[in-house]
């Protein structure tokens, strides 16, 4: 097929139209063939998803660029664009050798002239939406943020689902902006014994006798049954960490110095930071089946009640550094796929570690066992280090009075876990099961 460029120029629609269902045909014939020669066989896919990842990253980068260099690199991706297109065009199409009418360059230049006009009048309109998007995001969060700070129960309550529904319907910084707001409410000052009741105010008098001096108030302020709210705030992070149309699983989680009343945090699913660093909890705290896919932190919290991790994994580190368990403490089945840190925590109720499995092992050390602890079926990893493999540790644990067992353990390193009686087994608490050390693993 042989097409001159003045031949285009003057040819009816009707004309143009066969010409490019015959253009189509051709390349449906020899695009597979022709790909395969420019890129490679078997690369159809890497191509795709490379220009599809380039897309994005360039998209990303558009966004925070000037108007004027954001305007020339769509021009320059444009005249890029039309070159390949020419090459790919003119592999595929011979055509004509015959010399250009001056009316043909003249059209092919007002063509160009057309083409970065629209390019310009893209990233203008582009940059415009973009603005609009802002404002409106800016609006909503600021109406949502002025609920939560409302005087009425109801009116916080409903600045909270306000606040998840700017989040669902925004992405990356802007909803991880909506999620700190939620997380720094539950960080607010908190008093449990008043959550519940209707008490806005309390003001204590110091009257000074015989000073000559001016008596003293002092103004304490509550937030009105700030329990539901606070509740209210739980239920919403639990319910978009669990399966459904608006994940936040992807986003950071602040939750350090906070406190947390009846958390149910079961099967959530943590694919980012989650930090409850020296945060308190007060009634159960369920993470129950929960997934952490990076690092967990509860360093110094505190758990004042029933504290259940039945069946968790963290892919990621954990850390519980000092971290106090006042009533039970459950970790059954949970699974540490990296190196868990408990040194120095507090076991005041009993401590379920039945079948738990530590791949690169664990530190206890100077961990306290009030009142039992249970490692029976348990697997104790190390960390893969071919110089120096670093196993469980229990160097200055106190085991208490109440019975821990480590029985029928289901690995023991090697390394095997580290006692203070390795080197003197009667030293061995009497407490502490199997009485014959150390445990035999099960076959």
């Amino acid at each position: 097929m042989s097409v001159s460029v003045s031949s285009l120029s003057v040819v009816p629609g009707g004309a143009v139209a066969r010409f490019a269902v015959e253009i189509g045909r051709r390349l449906g014939q020899h695009g597979s063939e022709t790909w395969s020669k420019v890129f490679g066989p078997g690369q159809n896919y890497q191509v795709l998803s490379r220009i599809s990842g380039s897309g994005r990253l360039l998209r990303r980068t558009l966004q925070g660029m000037p108007l004027l260099p954001a305007v020339l690199i769509a021009i320059a991706g444009g005249m890029g664009i039309t070159l390949f297109s020419w090459w790919i065009l003119g592999s595929l199409i011979h055509t004509s050798t015959k010399a250009a009418d001056p009316i043909d360059i003249t059209k092919l230049s007002l063509t160009i002239a057309g083409g970065v006009g629209a390019a310009v009048a893209l990233v203008v309109a582009y940059r415009r939406q973009r603005d609009i998007e802002q404002g409106r995001f800016v609006e909503r969060f600021g109406a949502a943020a002025a609920q939560l700070a409302a005087s009425q129960v109801a009116v916080r309550i409903a600045g909270v689902y306000a606040m998840a529904g700017v989040a669902d319907e925004s992405t990356g910084s802007r909803r991880q902006q909506c999620i700190d707001v939620l997380c720094g409410y539950l960080r607010l000052p908190y008093a449990p014994q008043l959550g519940a009741n209707h008490q806005t105010k309390h003001v204590k008098k110091h009257t000074v006798a015989d000073s000559g001096e001016p008596d003293t108030e002092d103004h304490f302020e509550y937030l009105q049954n700030d329990k539901e709210v606070r509740q209210t705030i739980i239920r919403v992070i639990a319910n978009h960490l669990r399966r459904g149309e608006h994940s936040w699983s992807g986003n950071d989680f602040d939750f350090r110095t906070a406190h947390l009343e009846n958390v149910d945090f079961s099967r959530a699913t943590f694919n980012a930071a989650a930090r409850f660093n020296e945060a308190t909890f007060t009634g159960y705290a369920d993470f129950g089946e929960v997934t952490f896919g990076l690092i967990a932190l509860f360093s110094d919290a505190c758990f004042t009640e029933k504290a259940g991790f039945t069946g968790a994994m963290f892919a990621g580190g954990a850390w519980f550094h000092q971290t106090t368990f006042t009533g039970d403490a459950g970790f059954e089945g949970a699974t540490f796929i990296h190196r868990a840190v408990f040194g120095e925590a507090t076991f005041t109720g009993y401590a379920g570690f039945f079948q738990a499995r530590f791949t690169e092992g664990a530190s206890f050390n100077k961990a306290t066992f009030t009142n039992g602890a249970s490692f029976d079926d348990v697997i104790f990893g190390a960390h893969d280090d071919p110089v120096l493999p670093i196993g469980t540790m229990f160097d200055g644990a106190d085991f208490g009075t109440g019975r821990v067992e480590f029985d029928r353990p289901r690995q023991w390193g090697p390394p095997p876990p580290r006692f203070d009686w390795d080197s003197d087994l009667s030293l061995e608490p009497r407490n502490v099961s199997p009485r014959t050390w150390p445990p035999t693993v099960q076959s």
